[in-house]
């Protein structure tokens, strides 16, 4: 019995070697980045950024590699049932509220998903097409209360950011819009922009460019404050909702299997990456504001907005399945 006892003690001590040995030398090879939307979303080229930062500062190559589906939760799911030790992931603000629209999930966010940290925030933008003749959010509400049933709001897809932000906007207002999902944020723009639909929650990084060119008009943000690359747009609070600010984040997530010590290495390599005053200037033109934090403060976010927007579509009874 004793003599099983030492193996058992020595089994033990070996695997526990092992691992930190694979935690000291991570990674051992190449290392994938899932971002779970279409390539061309808004995360992609902070993704690819750090991609080829961590590969200089590693040693190994870590690539990007985009998985559409469900709303985020298909490419999520890959990232927490990988046990490669060599997966990571993008977690968006929408994947604390997919919990919430879907009955049988996959993973459990809080117990599977291991928070890297965060790395920036982005707002949504209400706005319309030049045809709508609305340039606040009371002209709006007149309109829509005009005709009702008869305004469009675009999103990009059920259960998308865009689209509670739309279900909420009409409970708050007392409106009645017909929701027109896309698949992505980009096609729904593009028929914005070409006056097939009238209206949307738009995310700043997309919207730019058709607000720059004209092609749309902003109304309001749904921010704090008002954002420097629009500084003549509103505030959603400013126009007497404050209730629909929304403030979308993004960070770097991991399985279980990524040892502990790997975590807070990236953690830190990407806290120093994304402190470069240059990189932070470049998003911030596109609408992307550089924010990070330790991995326990990104924890706890997805923590408290697990639960914050689980009242929140309550209210709005959005259910997927």
């Amino acid at each position: 019995m004793r003599r099983t006892f030492l193996k058992r003690t020595a089994a033990i001590a070996a695997a526990a070697a092992a691992r930190a040995a694979f935690a000291n030398d991570w990674p051992q090879r190449s290392v994938r980045i899932i971002i779970p939307s279409a390539a061309g979303s808004p995360w992609d080229p902070l993704a690819r950024l750090l991609a080829a930062e961590l590969t200089t500062r590693l040693g190994q190559t870590f690539y990007v590699e985009n998985k559409p589906g469900g709303t985020g939760l298909l490419g999520m799911n890959q990232v927490v049932s990988a046990n490669d030790g060599h997966t990571l992931g993008f977690m968006f603000m929408p994947h604390v509220v997919i919990p919430s629209l879907f009955k049988n999930m996959p993973y459990d966010t809080e117990r599977d998903i291991v928070p890297v940290t965060m790395t920036n925030v982005l707002y949504n933008v209400l706005v319309v097409h030049p045809s709508v003749q609305a340039r606040t959010i009371k002209d709006l509400v007149a309109l829509a209360k005009d005709k009702p049933g008869t305004m469009t709001v675009a999103s990009g897809g059920n259960g998308s950011p865009a689209h509670i932000l739309a279900e909420y906007f009409q409970q708050v207002t007392g409106t009645s819009l017909i929701h027109v999902p896309y698949r992505g944020p980009v096609g729904a723009l593009q028929d914005l922009a070409a006056g097939q639909v009238q209206s949307m929650f738009a995310v700043s990084t997309t919207a730019l460019p058709h607000i720059r060119a004209g092609r749309v008009r902003a109304v309001a943000v749904a921010a704090e404050q008002r954002l420097d690359v629009l500084p003549d747009v509103p505030t959603i609070a400013e126009e007497g909702y404050p209730q629909l600010e929304f403030r979308q984040w993004a960070g770097l997530v991991a399985g279980r299997s990524v040892p502990a010590a790997a975590i807070a290495r990236l953690n830190a390599d990407i806290r120093q990456i994304l402190a470069d005053p240059a990189i932070v200037g470049q998003f911030r033109e596109t609408g992307l504001y550089i924010e990070t934090g330790s991995a326990e403060d990104f924890g706890r976010t997805i923590r408290e907005d697990l639960r914050k927007w689980a009242q929140v579509l309550r209210k709005v009874n959005i259910k997927m399945g």
